[in-house]
């Protein structure tokens, strides 16, 4: 009985020992799937630079007039230094001179051919009354010269027939036997008055035909010359035209020369001065009034007062920016202000430092961001990739890849894993966008700890 009391423990304890050096079961550590925003960003650190520098040395030399000094301001167009230099003064007042009596010249050039072209005119209005009284004239002289003829051919015929009536008297006076001499006298009178009348009409008719063809022949004498007087004006009126035109002509010719020799003289005076191209700070002055400043050495430097950031953006990151892009702005000198940006500039070409490839980007602030800004300043910039709102995420280290697919292992209600396939979509260094395969409130297995052995009843 006592051996078998002895076996019986033993086996107990055998039992008892492999049970109790059994590893517990395993625990996760999870993430618990919700809804919420991805944004995907890229941050880096960078620079405060003003958006413009500009260096510049005088083209003339000469006794400095007027000169801002160092930490200035200045406004776009205010002359930053100048230098006494009076012979480029002299010589834009005579090309201004200049340019007032080429002004006056072609104004003189055109009032004269607009007097040409009034002559002109008028001359034509004449030249065209001329010809239609000459005209007029002719064909007056030439109804007057029908007329005359018409009139001495009746009036000879009227002494014609008065001849050829007495004649006839006469013969019947002579044939009659009653007819005394004194009768026949006076019938032969008759004859001699009517000859005398006729050739009395001859003479009247040709010295009125006479007179009429001469006017006839005046009238067309004066037609011609008419004629001829017109062509006459009509040739002096367009010469005169043509001459005037000329003129103007050269006269503007003039004009535009005085305005070459104006602004040339122009260019050469600015040459006494340094004006601002935009609003800004001047960072270094190298000559004060009354100094004697030369060429060929910088005189003053400039920095406009619109401040741009730059920032150097890691070569994995370079792709996913664009200008244009908005971006947010920390200043250490101002940490409780969100400052507005966007990317204005990205360098197409890379640095390389200590074997790490950069981009560099400039970056300009908003308007309103711009009285925080000062030359120098450190500054931290996050820009903004994507953003997606109110999805549902997961831990991106809990995601794995098989085959090309994507998979979480989900803690089921036994305490178990399994293995769920998934689809993503915006992510970025912490979390990622599940599209599907997962529901809010599942549990996403994101470590397992693995429960250490139970100790036996020897404590070993």
């Amino acid at each position: 009985i006592l051996n078998f009391t002895l076996i019986i423990f033993l086996i107990t304890l055998i039992v008892f020992s492999f049970t109790a050096c059994r590893k517990a079961a395993p625990k996760f550590e999870t993430f618990k799937v919700e809804r919420g925003d991805i944004v995907e960003s890229v941050t880096a650190s960078g620079t405060v630079d003003s958006s413009e520098v500009k260096n510049y040395s005088l083209q003339v030399s000469g006794k400095v007039l007027d000169a801002l000094k160092k930490g200035e301001t200045f406004k776009s167009g205010q002359v930053l230094i100048s230098v006494d230099n009076r012979r480029n003064e002299i010589l834009v007042s005579q090309a201004e001179k200049s340019l007032a009596v080429a002004e006056n010249s072609l104004k003189i050039a055109k009032i004269n051919y607009q007097q040409a072209l009034n002559a002109n005119h008028v001359a034509i209005q004449l030249s065209q009354s001329n010809t239609k009284i000459a005209e007029q004239s002719v064909q007056n002289a030439y109804k007057a010269l029908e007329d005359a003829n018409i009139l001495t051919d009746a009036s000879i015929n009227s002494a014609y027939i008065a001849i050829e009536n007495a004649k006839n008297y006469l013969n019947e006076v002579k044939s009659s036997p009653l007819s005394t001499p004194a009768v026949i006298a006076q019938a032969e009178g008759n004859v001699s008055s009517a000859e005398g009348a006729y050739e009395q009409a001859k003479e009247s008719a040709r010295s009125q035909t006479d007179a009429a063809n001469s006017a006839y022949k005046q009238a067309l004498a004066n037609q011609s010359a008419s004629y001829w007087n017109n062509i006459n004006s009509a040739q002096t009126a367009q010469t005169q035209i043509k001459l005037t035109g000329a003129n103007i002509k050269q006269a503007q010719t003039q004009l535009d020369l005085s305005n070459i020799n104006l602004e040339l003289t122009k260019l050469e005076l600015d040459k006494n001065q340094i004006s601002a191209p935009f609003d800004g700070i001047v960072s270094s002055s190298t000559f004060s009034d009354g100094e004697f400043a030369g060429t060929g050495m910088t005189a003053i430097s400039v920095i406009s007062s619109q401040f741009i950031i730059k920032a150097d953006i890691n070569e994995t990151d370079i792709s996913k920016l664009n200008p244009g892009q908005k971006v947010e702005i920390t200043l250490d000198a101002y940490l409780d202000k969100l400052l507005q940006g966007e990317i204005a500039e990205i360098s197409p070409i890379s640095k390389n430092l200590a074997g790490i490839v950069s981009f560099e980007i400039k970056i300009k602030p908003d308007d309103s961001s711009q009285s925080y800004l000062k030359y120098g300043l450190s500054a931290n910039i996050t820009i903004i990739i994507s953003k997606v709102e109110n999805v549902l995420y997961a831990p991106i280290q809990s995601v794995y890849e098989e085959s090309g697919k994507k998979y979480v292992d989900v803690l089921t209600e036994n305490n178990e894993s399994k293995k769920v396939e998934i689809t993503t979509g915006n992510y970025n260094y912490d979390y990622i966008e599940i599209k599907s395969g997962l529901a809010e409130g599942d549990q996403i297995i994101t470590s397992k700890i693995e429960a250490a052995a139970s100790a036996n009843m020897f404590g070993q």
